[in-house]
């Protein structure tokens, strides 16, 4: 019997690459430059300025096209104002550098990251013998590239939204995809853990969706994934 699909595109934070881990290291690497202890009150604190900043930004609302026209720039510049509130609550980190210096070594360190969540390369290693696979991201090039340079050799492309001109969910971004691997999209199957993103966005296009939902949360989006997996070792079942 022939398979249904030659390819898989897999998103990469949150599915493949442990973003939070990737963060973790790299406040860390900064605050010892900045020769500042990092307790978990501080890494507490990292986190939710991190979080709360990025939503403010309005970066969670990746179907709207004002995000969408501005998505990298503000990824950029959004990073100062994590460091300008941190900096507030903590006075034993002023003086030492600025916010803006700070976010760019913070950027900086985060291209050094590369942690894959349990199952990630020993899944990639299964399926690259049977499929072509591939990367689709949003993000900064310099920055995902440098983190998933580990286990890059098991993708023939890495699609990310800085080079695409494009971010995902927008039809741009896997019509390039499909573009250039000269697929059908009927033989794509998109893996990832964000309904708006990932399959929303493939499914806009043609492409069946595979929901990576590690912490069983109920999905009240509207959005139908063709496929819903806790594991991702899960996968191997729907192929």
């Amino acid at each position: 019997m022939k398979k249904k699909y030659e390819a898989i595109v897999f998103d990469a934070d949150h599915t493949l690459l442990n973003y939070i881990a990737d963060e973790k290291s790299a406040f860390a690497r900064l605050y010892a430059y900045m020769g500042t202890p990092f307790d978990e009150e501080l890494w507490q604190a990292s986190r939710r300025a991190s979080e709360e900043t990025w939503t403010d930004a309005g970066m969670y609302d990746v179907t709207d096209s004002r995000v969408q026209a501005r998505y990298h720039e503000v990824y950029r510049t959004h990073v100062e104002d994590i460091f300008k509130r941190l900096f507030l609550e903590f006075p034993r980190l002023q003086g030492k550098i600025t916010p803006k210096r700070a976010g760019e070594i913070f950027l900086e360190n985060l291209e050094t990251g590369g942690e894959t969540l349990e199952g990630a390369t020993e899944l990639l290693q299964t399926l690259s013998k049977d499929y072509s696979l591939y990367i689709a991201t949003n993000g900064l090039s310099v920055i995902q590239r440098g983190r998933l340079r580990e286990i890059e050799r098991y993708f023939q492309g890495l699609y990310i939204s800085e080079e695409v001109g494009a971010i995902k969910p927008a039809p741009a971004f896997f019509l390039r995809i499909l573009k250039d691997t000269g697929l059908r999209a009927e033989s794509l199957l998109m893996v990832g853990d964000s309904l708006t993103s990932d399959i929303a966005g493939a499914n806009g296009v043609g492409i069946d969706g595979c929901w990576y939902n590690p912490r069983a949360v109920e999905n009240k989006s509207g959005i139908c994934p063709e496929y819903e997996i806790r594991f991702l070792g899960d996968l191997t079942e729907i192929l």
